[in-house]
């Protein structure tokens, strides 16, 4: 097996030859390449309308300005009045996907979508965190029109994703906890988050895709309703929830992809070392499970760094530790 193939293989929850390590062999595309989703390199107004900043203090990653939200709770029963829904097929995706995936042997390299702003992100974009669970309390009809308008414009994305990437994998990021618990209660997502979902989890299989559930944050409490909604795994679960409980309840049906102390000093340093302890922490106490994907990322802070560049680059030599130490310690799975 090269990494693609045992990493489809742990999705598909098939024998694996070695610890999967998510990144070895995988191109990741999409997500803020994406401007129509995160508005242009630099920041700028996305395809809603919605204006973006990319502070140096966050690695250049891409935010909703502070302030300049589009709606508010009183504002959503009437929200088209003031969001435009992009046409999905307007958008340069030929364009896209020449440019990221030249030279890329299909055969050798597993092709990952990442699709920024799933429903409940895309709601925060556009009216703020507070607003939008203020929102979903107070005008539950409203916002779940709302969130189904966006999931149509995601189903109308999906298809023309299949036609010029046909990606392996379709990673939706939407984030829907902080440290400490999910943003709303587990009854809250059943009934205004999962059904949004389960659509776009039945438009990506239905074109042959890998679906994924990235989410940050503690949501062991909603690990059942990502199974249900129908993800094969769920990315950069962080150690705030409990993975071996996870691993043990859920691992045949749906893998957990994370382990890694992002939030710690392992996820804010440079050191080789601290990485390769907290790399044999995760393959030593999650390993032993079939159902565990190791991956992990790292961001130094900007004062630390020469350029916003250098707040990202030891995450390449992350994935090259736990790539080697997974390989020197392989734990087959069948």
């Amino acid at each position: 097996m090269n990494g693609k193939e045992n990493y489809l293989s742990a999705l598909h929850h098939g024998n694996t030859e070695w610890v999967p390590v998510e990144g070895e062999d995988l191109l990741y595309c999409g997500f803020e390449y994406n401007s129509m989703e995160k508005g242009p390199n630099g920041g700028g107004e996305d395809g809603f309308g919605v204006p973006w900043d990319a502070p140096d203090s966050g690695g250049g990653a891409k935010i909703p300005a502070p302030g300049k939200f589009l709606l508010d709770p009183e504002t959503i029963t009437h929200w088209r009045d003031f969001v435009t829904i992009p046409d999905p097929a307007s958008y340069h995706w030929e364009k896209d996907a020449a440019e990221q995936l030249e030279g890329i042997d299909r055969s050798a390299m597993c092709v990952d979508y990442g699709d920024g702003n799933g429903p409940f992100e895309r709601l925060a974009a556009l009216m703020g965190f507070q607003n939008a669970l203020i929102a979903m309390a107070v005008e539950p009809d409203a916002v779940n029109d709302l969130l189904a308008a966006i999931t149509d414009f995601k189903i109308g994305c999906i298809e023309q994703i299949a036609r010029y990437y046909q990606p392996d994998t379709f990673t939706e990021y939407d984030d829907v906890a902080t440290q400490m618990s999910t943003f709303m209660s587990p009854s809250a997502y059943r009934e205004l988050i999962s059904p949004h979902h389960r659509r776009i989890v039945d438009a990506a299989k239905a074109y042959g895709m890998v679906p994924i559930r990235h989410c940050c944050g503690k949501a062991d409490a909603i690990v059942g309703d990502f199974i249900a909604e129908g993800y094969a795994a769920w990315a950069s679960v962080q150690p705030c929830n409990d993975i071996v409980g996870c691993l043990e309840k859920y691992g045949d049906g749906l893998c957990i992809a994370g382990g890694y102390d992002t939030n710690g000093i392992p996820g804010n340093t440079s050191d080789v070392e601290v990485m390769r302890k907290d790399i044999a922490r995760c393959f030593d106490t999650y390993g032993a499970y079939k159902g565990y994907i190791f991956a992990g990322f790292i961001i130094l802070p900007i004062d630390e760094c020469e350029s916003v560049e250098d707040v990202w680059a030891p995450t390449g030599a992350l994935a090259e530790e736990a790539v080697t130490y997974s390989h020197e310690h392989p734990i087959a799975h069948e």
